[in-house]
This record gives C-alpha cells, structure tokens and sequence, in this order.
C-alpha cells in the first residue's frame, strides 16, 4: 500500500508537477518579500531553502523523467536539460550574489520569469508526455520523490527498459 503525502491524485502527474512548480515559486516569493523588506538574513535563510529545492526537483526529473522521455523524443528530452543547465548556472551566480548580499532584487525578479517560461516549456514538452506514457507504479514513484526532502529513487530497471513504440 502506497502512502500519500499530497491530496493531489499521483495518477495525474502532471497536475502534481505543475503544483510543485507553483510551490517552487512561492518559495523564491519568500526570497522576494525578505529582499523588499531588506532582510538579509531572510534572503540567505529562504534562498538557501529554494536553492535546494529546485535542485531537488530538476534531479528528480533528470533522473526519473528525461531518459525516458529521450527515448522517444531526444530533441526535447536534450533541449530541457540544456534549460537545467542554464537555471544551475543562474541559481551559481545568484547563489555567489546572496552570499556576498550583492543580488539586487531586479535580478532576483529577472529569475523568476526565466523560471516561469522554463516551466511552460516544461508542461507543455514533458508533463502531459509523463501522464500519458508512464506507467501508474512510475507515475507514483516521481510523484512521491517530488515530496519535499523526499529521497530520489529510481523507477525499476525492468520498467525503464521498456520501449514504447
């Protein structure tokens, strides 16, 4: 018997994604409010938080989603780690701003729409991908590793290997 941790359905995957980017968000709001109130101990403490979190979630998906997606669509599967790739450089220099309390919130504002198209892309190219071509038992495994501080497991060998035409 599966636990859930969420009211959210974990066959509707991508329902439970894109609800984990909108908590991803409120979380960097957390950054933006401390950085309106000048709250330097705030910023580090929320961006620290938000920092490992979405770390958290793009491991989640190039560990459990993009190969398999690369199985059937290798341009999209390449094109959305390559946009992972750019938002860990960002996250490194903003990281290496809020550390030397150099990050102005302009800065910090630019982030979050990056993030938001970087979503859409997202939602549009693998989450209603996910839904449609995971199994129940992988849909419940990446539901769950989104949990926060949930530990990222891997989906059965036996069921990664398998090719759908």
């Amino acid at each position: 018997m599966f636990t859930h941790h969420h009211s959210i359905d974990p066959e509707a995957l991508r329902e439970r994604l894109v609800q984990e980017h909108l908590r991803l968000e409120s979380l960097f709001h957390a950054v933006l409010t401390a950085f309106d109130a000048d709250d330097s101990e705030g910023v580090t403490a929320n961006w620290t938080l938000f920092n490992a979190q979405i770390t958290a979630h793009m491991d989640a998906e190039e560990r459990l989603l993009l190969p398999r997606l690369a199985l059937e669509n290798p341009e999209a599967a390449h094109a959305l780690h390559d946009e992972h790739e750019l938002i860990r450089s960002r996250l490194l220099e903003l990281d290496v701003g809020v550390d030397l309390h150099l990050v102005r919130c302009n800065a910090a504002r630019a982030f979050i729409d990056e993030l938001r198209a970087h979503a859409r892309h997202e939602d549009e190219m693998l989450y209603d991908w996910a839904d449609r071509h995971l199994t129940a038992e992988e849909r419940h495994v990446v539901s769950e590793s989104l949990a926060p501080g949930a530990v990222v497991r891997s989906i059965r060998p036996s069921a990664l290997g398998e090719q759908r035409v």
